[in-house]
């Protein structure tokens, strides 16, 4: 339980931190884990046999002979399997840990990912299922990968390895948070760490992302609220690209240009009915520049609503 203790004192002032993927507007290099991702494994046509908590934990133990820091058992599938997901310790240094993710079930014991600084697993719920959330830490970024569980074993979700810092809202829809360096740019170097929130979803089979569907100035400005565009060029800002997403979220790219280069940065804002407001209440401006989506492929583009038609 001390090392437990000191593994969460080192880690949750980074709980805001970023992916781990650091792109610079256009260009997106992706941590080695991402290369792990599997399908869910198809249906198989004999039912495996579901093992007590005791039995998996066994199994564990004679696969590995690291401290086992967290054990979750439960049917994570809603198939009537129960399997477990477990964090191992493999080194404790004076002021971090470093730890394997586990997967356990009727086929044995089999590692996902480790190795790395991060904390132990913890499990999300999504409608009748519920997910193994790993997020493993950087210097100033993080990133998270979603398993779950479908006939006895576990798979990587697609959404995973893209943000970090996953913070839930409400029953179905999280954010996630994206890490870049695209705040600045001076004789064609970016630079000027960045974070920024892309939204997603369950539909019930699987994680979606409310992906952008571009609009124009003016069709922002049909909206209640609009006039903060006035501000941002009374600032000296040049609008550039404007999304709708469908949970009503619109990010306003801007740009500020200064002698050899540029500056760039956003505001979100959130529209209900024909009203437009700040997503936190206020009009909160930073850096860098949204994108359509941050994987797109599992976006979902939505139809706009008739005061953003054209």
């Amino acid at each position: 339980m001390k090392k437990l203790a000191l593994l969460l004192a080192c880690c949750l002032p980074l709980l805001a931190a970023c992916d781990a993927t650091i792109t610079q507007r256009g260009a997106t290099t992706t941590t080695a884990a991402t290369a792990m991702e599997e399908k869910p494994p198809a249906s198989q046509t004999t039912a495996q046999k579901s093992l007590g908590e005791e039995e998996l934990r066994s199994l564990l133990t004679e696969a590995t002979q690291w401290p086992v820091l967290s054990f979750e058992y439960g049917d994570f599938g809603g198939d009537g399997i129960s399997v477990a997901f477990a964090f191992v310790e493999i080194e404790d240094r004076e002021d971090y840990c470093e730890g394997e993710l586990w997967f356990v079930g009727p086929e044995g014991a089999k590692k996902l990912e480790g190795g790395n600084y991060c904390l132990p697993v913890k499990m999300e719920a999504f409608g009748g299922r519920q997910f193994a959330v790993a997020e493993v830490y950087y210097s100033t970024s993080s990133m998270v990968n979603l398993w779950g569980v479908k006939d006895g074993r576990a798979y990587k979700e697609e959404i995973s390895g893209h943000g970090g810092g996953l913070q839930r809202i409400g029953e179905k829809d999280f954010t996630l948070v994206c890490s870049a360096y695209d705040a600045n740019l001076t004789d064609g170097d970016w630079t000027g760490h960045t974070w920024k929130n892309y939204w997603f979803y369950w539909n019930g089979e699987t994680f979606r992302e409310y992906g952008g569907v571009k609009i124009t100035e003016g069709q922002l400005r049909r909206c209640d609220g609009a006039a903060v565009l006035d501000g941002l060029k009374a600032e000296g800002k040049t609008i550039g690209d404007i999304f709708y997403r469908g949970n009503g979220i619109i990010n306003v790219n801007c740009v500020s240009e200064y002698g050899q280069g540029a500056s760039y940065s956003q505001v979100a804002l959130q529209l209900s009915g024909t009203k437009v407001t700040a997503v936190e209440g206020e009009y909160v401006e930073t850096g860098g520049s949204y994108a359509a989506a941050l994987v797109p492929g599992i976006a979902v583009y939505p139809e706009l609503p008739e005061i953003l038609k054209r």
